[in-house]
């Protein structure tokens, strides 16, 4: 297995992963607990030592391996929106590799949530949800691109929900800035794509 398109494939997955999550926020108002917990943590997994790490092992993914499976089979609306989300999150990524300030604001601003998550008995805490979500809304928001969430109206009007998918979107944004910095390209989405979504299996089988 080719290791650059490995950790590039596990980068992917997780941002996928995070579109997964808005998408079913958006639909339904409750998400994958145990898949959010996994891109939320990755926000503070800031020494990881490898890809994998950062999401706490393969099985920190595996929403979003699996989803890449759908894509590779192309019969699921749902991962098509999945992938939108995910699409728009690496165009927010590529925004923030050539914004070093914003990259040193959002630094610090998970430094200062970190405090109140070490405390909290889940990074899904409704506090730790509400300071995420606000720091995507003040450093992630005036970028010069909006990721537009589409969904039942009745949900994304409650405050709650908008901060969920505030904060999975500021989890996402890990994954396609890590995916960005490890080599990943928009070209090899498009001439590499079943490479990957071969890997994706492959690793969703090893990471079971």
């Amino acid at each position: 297995m080719n290791h650059d398109l490995r950790e590039q494939t596990l980068a992917f997955a997780g941002t996928l992963q995070a579109g997964e999550l808005v998408r079913q926020v958006a639909d339904s108002g409750q998400c994958s607990r145990q898949a959010a917990e996994h891109t939320l943590d990755s926000l503070f997994a800031v020494d990881a030592e490898s890809t994998e790490a950062v999401f706490g092992g393969v099985r920190g993914v595996r929403l979003g391996l699996t989803v890449a499976g759908e894509l590779g089979e192309g019969r699921s609306r749902d991962a098509l929106t999945s992938l939108g989300y995910a699409s728009g999150l690496l165009r927010l990524a590529r925004l923030l590799t050539r914004d070093a300030e914003r990259q040193q604001h959002l630094h610090r601003e998970l430094e200062l949530i970190e405090p109140a998550r070490a405390r909290a008995e889940s990074v899904l805490d409704p506090a730790v949800l509400a300071q995420l979500a606000d720091t995507y809304r003040s450093l992630i928001s005036p970028l010069p691109f909006r990721i537009q969430v589409v969904g039942r109206p009745e949900i994304l009007k409650q405050s709650e929900k908008v901060e969920w998918v505030r904060a999975l979107l500021l989890g996402g944004l890990r994954s396609a800035f890590l995916w960005h910095q490890i080599g990943g390209r928009p070209w090899k989405l498009l001439l590499k794509r079943k490479k990957m979504i071969r890997i994706a299996g492959e690793l969703l089988e090893r990471g079971m």
